[in-house]
């Protein structure tokens, strides 16, 4: 087995000194004093993590219960949502831009209020 070498001074006298919160070896330089990880373990989420959650989100979950569902922060989901959003910007706005003929309905919407009033 290879010896592992002190980042700092480039010694290989070390002893363990405990594991990272990620579960990650780490080293104490016995000459320097230095406490290190050789080989840090990934922290994060992967892609297809964040993939799900999206899918989840847009299957017409919230963002507080993406979060809770999959055992993350309800920031990081809603953030993911957001990049997600931004990147599909080139999408079209509106359906006039997709298909030549659009189907409308006979509901009438009234913005601010009414222009005759009940008795």
């Amino acid at each position: 087995m290879e010896k592992k070498k002190c980042p700092k001074c480039g010694e290989t006298a070390q002893i363990k000194a405990g594991y990272t919160p990620k579960g990650s070896q780490k080293y104490k330089c016995k000459v320097c004093g230095k406490v290190y990880t050789p080989e840090p373990k990934k922290s994060g989420y992967s892609e297809e993590e964040k993939s799900m959650a999206i899918k989840y989100y847009y299957e017409g979950n919230s963002g507080r219960s993406t979060g809770r569902f999959f055992k993350m922060s309800k920031a990081n989901a809603t953030r993911w949502i957001k990049e997600r959003a931004e990147a599909e910007k080139s999408i079209p706005e509106t359906m006039t831009e997709i298909c030549e003929v659009e189907e409308m309905d006979e509901m009438y919407i009234h913005i601010g209020s009414k222009k005759t009033k009940r008795m």
